[in-house]
């Protein structure tokens, strides 16, 4: 029985010998089949050691695998390139693995070198999958990028993959990570006006943000004082919330730089006739400020129009500042007793109306089924047709549009 129990003994000896040598056999195979670029064979080879107890917590394996899987990779051979879907991520980790476990720092070295290429590499991952709307993927690319920069031995900053990893996480609805890596990049100065900007659109967008999204907003523009963008979103923000007064003092920052834009332009000219309303509404004689809000209103909404015709808003609301203009004026007209005093009123007023025809006209051949325009033009062309029948054919077309 003696004898029968130790052969025994034996005989599992040998087997696990034998098993502990095969694995170590793969491994060794793995490295050889790698150095002779048989990529499949090393492959095949090394896969089964990471999981193997014996060979799993050895350094040398994961060492092997990231170096197989980084060829895979970087291999122009077709026949290697299907051998997996994302080798460069699995090289990646068996890096950091094997960094993990090399105790004696037998392949530091090395396995720096490999991550910081890799690191380098995941920034162009990231950008093709950014670009082709893989974000998910995307921000793990550049994750791996920054975590490379951060090991030691390394240590580098990568500006790209910070502000690339914020975009990438907005994407992915994970606002709390996308601030995070833009403050990053804000911190750095790389792209911080932009960063800024998607910072406060993505808080605007989001419900139930719309503080936080202001907060941020402020603190761009007191850092970008003269970002164009920062400063429009300034606008929009003082216009939805009828901050006409604010809005006033962001739209001449806006408009100093950019002179030509339009819509600039037309929105100094709005705010300003909603300053005039509301001052006329509180002293109804007029004043000074309100006299002074009326002729910024017109001097902006005309060069908007100047410098784009075919502006519905801009072209009306200039026809209808001096239509407004001339309906007060005809009011307080018909106040005066002085017949003399009357006329010079009216004709004062029949002047502003005679201003206000032409632009109006112009908005109607714009936009012919705007109400507004259409109740100024049919009383315009009524009060024409006293002295001149010609316009009886155009009232009669404001009429049978407004049917």
């Amino acid at each position: 029985m003696m004898t029968i129990k130790k052969t025994s003994l034996f005989a599992m000896a040998l087997l696990v010998s034998v098993a502990v040598f095969g694995q170590k056999s793969k491994r060794t195979s793995a490295n050889n089949y790698w150095q002779y670029k048989e990529l499949d064979n090393a492959k095949e080879a090394i896969d089964p050691t990471i999981t193997h107890e014996k060979t799993m917590n050895e350094a040398k394996t994961w060492f092997f695998r990231g170096q197989i899987y980084q060829s895979i990779y970087e291999t122009q051979e077709e026949k290697y390139k299907s051998l997996h879907d994302n080798p460069l991520q699995v090289a990646f980790e068996s890096f950091i693995k094997c960094k993990e476990l090399d105790s004696k720092n037998f392949h530091k070295d090395m396995v720096l070198q490999y991550l910081n290429v890799e690191g380098q590499q995941f920034v162009n991952v990231g950008i093709t999958k950014y670009n082709a709307k893989d974000y998910t993927g995307a921000l793990q690319a550049f994750q791996n990028t920054l975590q490379a920069c951060a090991i030691e031995g390394i240590e580098r900053t990568d500006s790209l993959a910070l502000y690339y990893a914020g975009a990438s996480a907005e994407q992915t609805g994970d606002l709390e990570l996308a601030e995070k890596y833009f403050r990053q990049a804000i911190a750095i100065n790389y792209k911080a006006e932009a960063a800024f900007v998607r910072l406060v659109r993505m808080y605007s967008d989001k419900e139930g943000s719309e503080d936080k999204a202001f907060a941020l907003l402020k603190e761009g523009r007191e850092k970008f004082p003269n970002n164009q963008t920062l400063v429009t979103d300034e606008v929009n923000v003082y216009l939805k919330n009828d901050q006409h007064a604010e809005a006033v003092k962001s739209l001449e920052v806006a408009i100093a730089g950019e002179p030509t834009n339009a819509s600039l332009h037309f929105a100094y000219g709005f705010v300003n006739d909603r300053l005039a309303a509301k001052e006329i509404e509180a002293n109804p004689k007029g004043n000074e400020a309100y006299t002074g809000y009326i002729a910024a209103a017109e001097k902006s909404y005309a060069k908007s129009v100047e410098l784009d015709g075919s502006n519905f808003d801009a072209v009306y609301n200039l026809g209808a500042l001096y239509f407004n203009q001339a309906v007060k004026m005809n009011e307080a007209a018909n106040m005066i007793d002085d017949m003399k005093k009357f006329e010079v009123a009216r004709d004062a007023a029949d002047a502003i109306f005679e201003k206000s025809l032409p632009i109006l006209e112009s908005a109607y051949a714009i936009n012919p089924d705007d109400k507004g325009v259409l109740v100024s033009l049919k009383q315009l062309y009524y009060r024409k047709m006293a002295k001149d029948e010609s316009y009886k054919k155009k009232y009669d077309e404001i009429i049978a549009r407004m049917k």
